[in-house]
């Protein structure tokens, strides 16, 4: 009699698990009107000597239409090499570029200064120094002949955060030089985080990409100071890692921009691999 009793109690906690789990309830939740004279700042100063971009936009509510555009804003860059300005793309409005070539120096810290309707947002940016890394590693099916990447990087480290940018190309391989450029490139981004949260671990599946033999790879490791990856974690909380068992609560998030800005400027040193898939090895080691 006891077996049978212990049995009805782990059934009963079994259920009520599986049922808490399991239900869902709409709730309307009003947006915050206080965000809509907010400036959101994208940009990275990396250390490439390029011409580095910023891009200026305004809070929106519809995810389906374009984010509307900052133009006519002054921005400027300034570290102990020098001020650099940026100007306006006149193609693109809200995107601003450097006037010159520069590359930013590990170890160094960024002043991101904007200036735009008689407001100025200012920020700061320390750039960690760049490490070298394992190139990813991706399996394919013997049957289609597609592959695809089942490991990029390690999800957790406490010192190193990284972000690794992943660009396939598969436009010049036989068979596929007909298609649309959005048919034959993706761009994949992964994180190493100095954070492991639940709802990371228990995030709802991600899209997975096929490509064929011959696609060329080219991965980019984006150095992460403390500030940036944290506010990469509360971002993913509110985005990808949403939809799971353990979703978290909603909340603003972090920034390292003043008065009127969101968003994060960061900067960061870019070590870079590439390589082109091979029609070897097709059996998958994840067993997937």
């Amino acid at each position: 009699m006891k077996m049978k009793h212990i049995l009805r109690i782990r059934a009963s906690a079994f259920f009520l698990i599986f049922l808490l789990a399991s239900c869902e309830k709409a709730v309307d939740w009003p947006l915050d009107g206080m965000m809509q004279d907010r400036i959101i700042v994208e940009g990275i100063i990396t250390n490439e000597n390029k011409t580095q971009e910023i891009k200026l936009s305004l809070p929106f509510k519809n995810p389906n239409e374009p984010a509307p555009v900052v133009s006519g804003a002054g921005i400027q860059v300034s570290s102990a090499d020098g001020v650099f300005l940026f100007s306006e793309d006149p193609d693109q409005p809200g995107l601003y570029r450097s006037e010159q070539p520069f590359r930013g120096l590990p170890g160094r810290t960024y002043t991101l200064l904007i200036s735009y309707g008689g407001e100025i947002i200012t920020a700061k940016a320390p750039m960690t120094t760049g490490q070298d890394f394992v190139f990813l590693k991706y399996a394919g099916d013997p049957e289609t002949k597609l592959f695809r990447i089942y490991w990029v990087a390690n999800t957790y480290n406490a010192k190193r955060a990284a972000m690794y940018e992943i660009l396939l190309d598969w436009s010049e391989v036989a068979g596929y030089e007909h298609l649309e450029a959005h048919e034959t490139r993706a761009r994949l981004i992964y994180y190493t985080l100095p954070t492991l949260d639940v709802s990371q671990i228990f995030a709802p599946p991600a899209e997975t990409v096929l490509f064929p033999s011959g696609t060329k790879i080219t991965e980019r490791r984006y150095s992460l100071a403390p500030e940036h990856a944290e506010y990469i974690r509360a971002l993913l909380l509110e985005t990808s890692w949403q939809g799971g068992y353990f979703s978290s609560a909603s909340a603003n998030l972090p920034t390292n921009l003043s008065s009127k800005g969101a968003g994060f400027f960061g900067a960061c040193a870019v070590t870079i691999k590439t390589g082109t898939v091979r029609l070897t090895g097709l059996s998958d080691p994840t067993g997937n």
